[in-house]
């Protein structure tokens, strides 16, 4: 990893993805997102090569990929740890996160490792409205952008930097997105809104990119590939189909990797909101077919 300074005393740690880090002085400092335990050498490297020690950990969002090593900072550094109010509700206990990891078995969530290291106490909560906050004596200004995840939020740095995190997807992830992971497609939609409305000098994505000036035009785009994407899921429905064989063909048609029950799990997790938001605005019928949840074309009839 290589740290690379953005704006001020906002940087980002460059590797597999962008961890971003705001250096309060010569010895401390906030990271953000610190990711999956892979990262973690080296993120303690560049950390000991810069004289620094994380005393507060901020997440976008609780996602293994952004959160997973927030305990072990926690435990090893004394960081403290902050999350919005329904992330950190999330990975309050095995049983909140088993009820937001729906199709995961409780014997999953209590014996992945990946999933474990989700559980987390966290020391700031930021409730509901809050718009500021002050952590670890950094101001930092909150824009919640929800839809990626259910309470996902966007930091903005005393820099004017905005770290982004899944909140959109840059021109080289986008090209090779399949099917976006996206909890709540509606507010999705409506948060790459806000974020085309942001006025920050740059901009941080995990996934990976920094963007100087607006960001309207990609927020668009992103917007547009999503649309894509449902359009898509919809005209793989043709007639009645359980969910069961709406995931088959979707796995199929689109060339979706499994290679792992748990691969399968998770691509079960990012197909269902697709389905569940042309429900919702009536583009498909939901219906049951002996008893299975069922959608069909929005002509079609039940029984």
């Amino acid at each position: 990893m290589k740290r690379i300074n953005v704006k001020g005393n906002t940087w980002v740690l460059e590797g597999p993805q962008l961890v971003g880090l705001y250096q309060i002085d010569n010895s401390r400092c906030l990271l953000f997102d610190p990711g999956s335990t892979k990262l973690r050498p080296e993120i303690e490297a560049v950390l000991t090569e810069a004289g620094l020690t994380p005393v507060g950990v901020v997440c976008t969002h609780m996602h293994y990929d952004h959160h997973e090593t927030s305990r072990y900072f926690r435990e090893t550094y004394g960081a403290q740890i902050c999350l919005s109010q329904l992330e950190a509700d999330i990975v309050r206990s095995e049983e909140s996160l088993k009820n937001h990891l729906f199709n995961f078995t409780m014997g999953m969530i209590r014996t992945i490792p990946r999933l474990q290291n989700l559980v987390c106490p966290v020391d700031r909560v930021i409730a509901f409205g809050e718009t500021t906050i002050d952590f670890c004596g950094v101001p930092l200004e909150i824009v919640r952008t929800p839809g990626h995840s259910p309470d996902h939020i966007c930091i903005i740095t005393p820099d004017n930097v905005c770290f982004a995190g899944d909140a959109l997807m840059t021109d080289d992830i986008l090209k090779d997105a399949m099917v976006p992971f996206v909890f709540d497609l509606t507010n999705d939609l409506k948060s790459k809104e806000i974020m085309a409305g942001l006025s920050c000098d740059a901009y941080i994505f995990c996934h990976k990119g920094v963007c100087y000036g607006s960001v309207a035009d990609l927020a668009r785009r992103n917007a547009d590939h999503i649309r894509k994407q449902l359009a898509a899921c919809a005209a793989l429905v043709t007639g009645p189909m359980t969910y069961s064989q709406f995931y088959t063909t979707a796995i199929t048609s689109m060339n979706l990797p499994v290679g792992h029950p748990a691969r399968a799990l998770h691509l079960e997790r990012y197909l269902r909101p697709y389905l569940e938001y042309l429900i919702d605005t009536e583009v498909l019928t939901f219906m049951d077919l002996d008893g299975a949840p069922t959608v069909a074309p929005k002509e079609t009839c039940h029984g």
